[in-house]
């Protein structure tokens, strides 16, 4: 590593925190004028497969790639990706996002080709220094990071194909394996974050059983669901997801959470993951689609929990003071909140004005995703306070 690195491109989070916070606004953007305004739909995917790939392969995997490439290296002691190769990587991401938008005229074969690159070399980039320490007990990430990358060829398989249900199912399944990376993720660092940010002493309580159980209970759950959709038996099992995941979350509260945004932000969303499958059981009974519950688990769940990193990451891994985060750090957990309440619960209390409710929660969302940028801009930008390398 050579200290003449641009300070954005000495570690992943730094460049890709910023891509996904800029993507999630410009993206939504051009969503809101497709959906909300109406616009001419130009772009060549299916609309909502492409909303749906630009929110998962797109921000998302912006989000993952940035989280890996950092924790990789407290994971392991060893470097990841950094300067040329960091820029390289980020470019065949940053190339198939502007593909995407490509219009309907355009080849699709670049933009796939270019999400399958960055797919590979990201893994590449974090497996690399797990084999090297032969670190294993970190295939529970890594297996789910692949099985994201297999999705996402079964979606660019069904568009060459003209086959939109496969194209949906393959989002669906996406969407279902972040949702079980972040429940991994979650239950590594939330403990240790609670434990750590409240300022009082707590014993959290956790269940070997039930985290077994978590593990069983999802995996059958994502496969069914998409292979087998038996209604009935989905719903048995999302109802014990909605038990034992209460039970988790539950054992990992304390009061001191609701004084620190850092940590109430990952709490609720944890929350929105477990009311995802609280409507996936109220959809069920009612013999109507899951649009609830999907949006529970991504404009929720996903957005909650990756701005919530985002802002925890940036803060702390340039040497600030985790405690101390920007002012208006709870205004924008906030706005994202609320993002998440409209699209999720109003058109359920009211479908007269869903298209309403879907315009005020997409505008939001572009808020709190600027004042993410706004907020953090400087830190990502500039050279650790402290004078470290990252």
């Amino acid at each position: 590593m050579t200290k003449r690195c641009p300070v954005i491109l000495q570690t992943g989070f730094r460049i890709f925190f910023l891509g996904a916070a800029v993507h999630a606004v410009l993206s939504m953007a051009i969503w809101y004028l497709f959906y909300v305004a109406q616009g001419n739909i130009f772009v060549a995917l299916p609309l909502t497969v492409w909303h749906g790939h630009e929110m998962i392969f797109g921000y998302t995997m912006a989000v993952v790639a940035g989280f890996l490439l950092t924790a990789v290296i407290n994971w392991t002691g060893q470097p990841t990706l950094s300067g040329t190769p960091l820029l390289i990587l980020f470019l065949f991401w940053l190339l198939a996002r502007i593909l995407a938008f490509m219009p309907a005229s355009f080849p699709l074969w670049p933009f796939m080709l270019c999400n399958i690159v960055f797919f590979s070399f990201l893994f590449v980039g974090v497996m690399r220094p797990v084999i090297q320490v032969k670190q294993w007990r970190q295939s529970a990430v890594f297996s789910k990071l692949f099985l994201i990358f297999v999705s996402g060829i079964f979606v660019y398989w069904a568009v060459i194909q003209a086959d939109l249900l496969t194209q949906r199912k393959a989002l669906r399944f996406a969407v279902y394996i972040m949702i079980s990376l972040i429940f991994t993720i979650a239950r590594r660092v939330m403990p240790f974050f609670i434990e750590k940010g409240v300022g009082y002493e707590v014993n959290l309580k956790n269940s070997k059983t039930f985290d077994i159980a978590s593990v069983i209970l999802l995996v059958a759950f994502s496969i069914l669901d998409i292979f087998w959709p038996q209604p009935y038996v989905i719903a048995t099992i999302s109802l014990l997801l909605v038990f034992i995941h209460t039970w988790r979350l539950k054992g990992w509260h304390t009061f001191g959470i609701w004084r620190k945004p850092l940590l109430w932000v990952l709490f609720i969303g944890y929350i929105f993951l477990i009311l995802g499958f609280a409507f996936k059981v109220m959809a069920v009974i009612a013999n109507k689609p899951d649009d609830a519950a999907l949006h529970a688990w991504t404009a929720g769940a996903i957005g909650l929990f990756t701005l919530g990193m985002m802002a925890r990451v940036s803060w702390g891994h340039t040497g600030r003071v985790i405690a101390q985060p920007p002012r208006l750090i709870g205004i924008m957990f906030l706005v994202l909140l609320a993002s998440a309440i409209f699209r999720t619960f109003l058109p359920i209390i009211n479908e007269h004005h869903y298209i309403m409710w879907i315009a005020i929660s997409q505008l939001l969302w572009m808020i709190a995703f600027t004042l993410y940028i706004g907020l953090y801009f400087k830190s990502l930008t500039t050279a650790r306070l402290d004078g470290k390398w990252g």
